[in-house]
Order: structure tokens, then C-alpha cells, then sequence
């Protein structure tokens, strides 16, 4: 188990759900919350898990100066939220804090070391970027009320480094994760475990927006909606190709199969619409098709879907304005 102080950051459904399970396992895990600060700091944090229901009492912080410098930070935050990363890095991270980002999409280690070399706790981007960690997350939970988590399906975890080989330190805090009971894998590649995620992500959370109230059990059941899920995945590979990465076409059927098990699972990003709040449209749709564009492959699917649920975001973010 991971030995230092931790800090979570964007206590979420992701982060935590994986930051109470490293807790439960015995690891010093300190979560940074606003809106469930007080419902925690009363009544706990209370996880809801196929893998079994528990209660935890941590440490809970309202701002980044409480929660203080940690050796290890996990970001759970929605990349809508990256703006805050100098904020709420200044008074937790120093030149020797590991920094794993959970985050969906394409990006956000990139924000992270910019955030570190404008606070100046690095003096360059090739420095700040030796401290980062990626991973991704196939989890299916979702924040149900104030401290209050449900797990539904999945949790596995594959990390990566953003700069270099894996290191002694990356294989640590993945067992630490399996010593916590998930299921957690480290790769060689960073951009391989991003672009694998996004073979789901795009279709599912995408479609589950732009399709109205499109549940996984929706998506799959309607031939149309689902013959479309897969056409958008054939896309994101190619995409994936053609910024030198490749991955097998086998995985469009492993992922279909797993969605299959998920039932009439909401997605991060419809739950996000349904609730009025911002969407995670550039991490998870904008970049990816970018790097196409920019690439010169052709990906009508993914840019007509970015258009729709880009369109909807702005939408949705004038009604909250009002």
C-alpha cells in the first residue's frame, strides 16, 4: 500500500469511490469536497457497491489550502473543471507529489503540468510532466446524494506514465489499488489506455446526450442507435491509428459485451445534461476529432456528434446562466 499522504481531488463518483476503497485499505486518504464537505463531515461517506456496501469517516477538506501538501494527488475533477488545476495545485502539490489523473478524454496531463509550471512549483513543462501519472477508469457509479456513492458495475483501473516507462512508483500505487480490491493493470503507453477509453466513451457518453435520455440499455436495444455506437467506435480507432496508436478491432465486440452487462447505465455526460451542468464536450469530443482533422482522417460520425452534443452544451450552459 501506498505509504504517503493522499489527496483526492474532485471527489466524485470516481474519485471517491477509488479514493474510500484505498481508505478502507488502510492507505492515509484525504478527500477535498465543497458540495458534500458538511454531509460527509456529519455523516461519513457511504459507498453502495456490488462489491460489497461500506461506511467510511475521512478526513474531509472545503478548500485546497485546508487539505494541504500531499505526496500522492489522484484528479478526479471533470475536465470542465480544469481551469481551477493552478488553484487547487498551488497548495497541494510540490516538486516531489506524484499527480494521477483519472479524468475521461484527451489533454488533461497536458493541463496538469501547465498548471504546476505557472505556480511555479516546476520551472518547465518537461519537468512537470516526470510528476504525472495517467490512468483510466472503466467504472460504472454515480453520485446518488450528498456522500453518497453507487457502484454498479466494472472498476478497473490501467495506468500509465505521462512521460517515459513505467517507473517502480507506478507499479506501487497500482497495487496499492489491488490491495484495495481493484482490478488495476500498468501499460507502456499513455496514449493507448486514453484512446482505448474513448472507443466507449464517444459512442456511449456522446449518444447518451445527443440521442435524448439514451441509457446504454437504449443505445443497444434501438438496431439504428446501436449500429451507429459502432460505426463511432470504427472511427475512434482509426482516429487512434492515425495518432500512432493502434489498437485491435476486436475490442468494438469485448466492449459492446461489457456494455451489454451494464443494464440501462446513464453515462457521466447525460447524467451531466439531465442535471443542467456542463459537459466534458472538448475532452471527450472536441480533441479526439482535432487530432483527426489534423491527421486527415475522415471522421463524419464523430464530428456531426461533437456539433450536436456541442450545441446542446451551450444550451444548456445559457439556461444555467439565466
Amino acid at each position: 500500500m501506498f505509504k504517503g499522504r493522499i489527496g483526492v481531488i474532485g471527489a466524485g463518483a470516481l474519485g471517491a469511490f477509488y479514493g474510500a476503497c484505498l481508505a478502507r485499505a488502510g492507505a492515509d486518504v484525504h478527500f477535498l469536497m465543497r458540495s458534500d464537505h458538511e454531509a460527509v463531515r456529519q455523516h461519513g461517506l457511504r459507498i453502495q457497491s456490488i462489491l460489497g456496501d461500506f461506511d467510511l469517516r475521512p478526513p474531509v477538506y472545503a478548500s485546497a489550502r485546508e487539505l494541504g501538501p500531499c505526496d500522492l494527488l489522484l484528479i478526479g475533477l471533470k475536465t470542465v473543471d480544469n481551469a481551477a488545476l493552478p488553484e487547487l495545485l498551488a497548495p497541494t502539490a510540490t516538486a516531489d507529489t506524484i499527480i494521477l489523473t483519472l479524468q475521461n478524454g484527451l489533454g488533461n496531463e497536458e493541463a496538469i503540468a501547465a498548471a504546476l509550471v505557472s505556480n511555479r512549483t516546476v520551472c518547465d513543462f518537461p519537468t512537470a510532466s516526470k510528476q504525472i501519472i495517467g490512468g483510466t477508469a472503466f467504472l460504472c457509479s454515480n453520485r446518488i446524494a450528498p456522500g453518497v456513492i453507487h457502484h454498479s458495475a466494472h472498476g478497473f483501473i490501467r495506468l500509465a506514465e505521462f512521460c517515459g516507462r513505467p517507473r517502480s512508483r507506478t507499479h506501487e500505487i497500482a497495487q496499492s489499488f489491488v490491495e484495495a480490491g481493484i482490478e488495476c493493470e500498468v501499460r507502456e503507453s499513455l496514449a493507448s489506455i486514453r484512446w482505448e477509453k474513448l472507443v466507449w466513451n464517444i459512442p456511449f457518453n456522446g449518444l447518451g446526450v445527443a440521442a435524448h435520455h439514451a441509457d446504454t440499455r437504449v443505445i443497444l436495444e434501438d438496431p439504428e442507435l446501436r449500429a451507429l455506437a459502432w460505426n463511432l467506435m470504427g472511427e475512434v480507432l482509426e482516429a487512434a491509428r492515425a495518432d500512432g496508436v493502434s489498437i485491435p478491432d476486436e475490442l468494438r465486440a469485448d466492449l459492446m459485451q461489457k456494455t451489454e452487462s451494464m443494464g440501462a447505465y446513464k453515462s457521466s455526460m447525460q447524467i451531466d445534461y439531465e442535471n443542467g451542468r456542463p459537459l466534458e464536450v472538448e475532452a471527450l469530443l472536441g480533441e479526439p476529432v482535432r487530432r483527426a482533422r489534423r491527421a486527415g482522417i475522415p471522421v463524419p460520425r464523430m464530428e456531426m456528434l461533437f456539433a450536436l452534443v456541442r450545441r446542446l452544451d451551450e444550451q444548456n450552459r445559457c439556461r444555467i446562466r439565466s
